[in-house]
């Protein structure tokens, strides 16, 4: 069966109803986004107010348009939406989508005019898409309908990880991820949810074929049998599920009827819904770092972990997250331990975690030797990086080195910078370079290493 999004996500051709010759006003931002993407298919205006804007025609109305129109997007007031979708209907257009606010969200008179929309739908094929929605973006190519203003589609990396967000503002604070490297598909808000709905967009997803990896941010769930089928077809399909779900709690599922003019009182209690297929996290931070993991790696190497520092507390302290989310750390071999023995030229017991000691503070070639001699072993699938502080050029150095071997694609680096008072110094800005994760809090970096190992492992 073909998607209801799939002429929303390739249009040959867009309608913008209410575009505006204010590019301040979020009416004026929908044009000039869409104009400055690499969207390619014929746009139209429509506003009776103009005859043209920034010289391209402005129609009175829908029906004025004599070619046919994949989407028709709606930024007006919204005590006036129901004569476009009249239109609309006498038109015969694909898709609506609607941007405007002041719907279910705004209580009885809101709730009113979805009905109303509804009814003048009943019948028709038209998709509707909102309303009281942000948008979209297709990273694939590099174009969106936004009234952001900061929306810079040529700067969009593409990659495998889709999102679904209810709202704006979390979708967007994820999509900030693009900027170090994150790459995504396709980024979907479908607003009050009238008719296309969360389901519709996950079931999208699910087929894409570049899309690897999933994201969810939700507030309330509607068709949940049809839900919990698209999850386990997902898991089938081998691409991850991250899921942050919001509105938890009893005051904050009041707030919910205010944002989307959703009721979540019985929400699904997530906390008891266990899948292989389904990761759960507790933030963005965790949301983003396990997502780049996913992209940047795929299906991984292995589980073979090893802790490489020269911080004895750091090591034993990352030795401990790792116990708690459950991520063994393997055992060097006694070849191993030899070679790292005659680097540093002490007569130590090394195990994993590995502390080399702050004897490689003397010569920084111990510390980078170190590491080719654990890299080159081929013992290790991943290994963690801590950076406690700074110390002369030892975080510059051994980042340059990281960043070869990285290249080289053999394992999995997860440097962790943890000093509390430094975080733009060079050694991170070398490695954010390379486009693979880094991260900044360690309990973040080991939870997301050890859903990206469970999930792979259990395939």
């Amino acid at each position: 069966m073909k998607s209801k999004l799939q002429t929303i996500v390739s249009p040959k051709s867009i309608a913008i109803v209410g575009a505006s010759d204010n590019f301040h006003k979020n009416a004026g931002r929908v044009m000039v986004n869409l104009e400055k993407s690499n969207f390619h298919g014929s746009i139209y205006l429509v506003n009776p107010k103009y005859e043209e804007i920034s010289g391209i025609p402005s129609y009175p109305s829908v029906v004025d348009i004599e070619e046919d129109i994949d989407i028709v997007c709606v930024i007006i007031p919204a005590d006036r939406i129901s004569e476009i979708i009249h239109d609309c209907v006498r038109k015969n257009v694909k898709n609506v989508m609607i941007l405007s606010s002041g719907f279910s969200e705004n209580g009885l008179e809101g709730i009113a005019r979805e009905k109303e929309l509804k009814e003048i739908l009943k019948g028709t094929d038209i998709s509707v898409y909102g309303p009281n929605s942000p948008g979209f973006y297709q990273f694939i190519d590099s174009w969106g309908i936004s009234f952001s203003p900061r929306f810079e589609p040529k700067k969009l990396v593409k990659g495998s990880v889709g999102i679904i967000s209810h709202g704006g503002s979390l979708g967007r604070a994820v999509l900030d991820a693009n900027e170090k490297g994150l790459g995504f598909t396709y980024w979907f808000s479908p607003g009050n949810e009238l008719d296309i709905n969360t389901n519709d967009c996950f079931e999208f997803l699910i087929n894409d074929s570049s899309t690897k990896t999933i994201i969810l941010i939700v507030e309330s769930i509607t068709e949940e049998e049809r839900f919990f089928r698209l999850l386990h077809e997902a898991y089938l399909r081998k691409k991850p599920v991250l899921f942050l779900p919001i509105g938890n709690y009893e005051l904050s599922r009041t707030a919910i009827k205010y944002h989307l003019g959703s009721t979540n009182q019985n929400a699904i209690p997530w906390e008891i819904v266990n899948h292989p297929g389904f990761i759960k996290v507790e933030s963005l931070d965790e949301l983003v770092a396990v997502a780049w993991m996913f992209d940047a790696y795929g299906e991984g190497k292995g589980d073979r972990t090893v802790i490489f520092t020269w911080a004895g507390a750091t090591s034993i302290y990352l030795a401990d997250l790792c116990c708690k989310y459950s991520i063994a750390l393997a055992p060097l071999s006694e070849e191993l331990k030899t070679k790292i023995s005659k680097i540093i030229g002490i007569n130590k017991v090394f195990m994993n975690p590995l502390d080399l000691t702050t004897y490689v503070y003397d010569d920084l070639r111990k510390l980078t030797s170190s590491l080719d001699v654990l890299y080159d072993s081929g013992d290790f699938d991943n290994i963690i990086v801590p950076f406690p502080f700074q110390v002369d050029y030892e975080n510059e150095v051994l980042s340059v080195q990281i960043k070869k071997l990285m290249m080289e694609n053999r394992c999995i680096f997860i440097p962790i910078f943890m000093s509390q008072g430094y975080q733009d110094e060079n050694a991170t800005e070398i490695l954010k370079d390379t486009k693979y994760p880094i991260f900044f809090h360690e309990n973040t970096a080991i939870k997301a290493l050890s859903s990206y190992l469970a999930y792979n492992k259990q395939k």
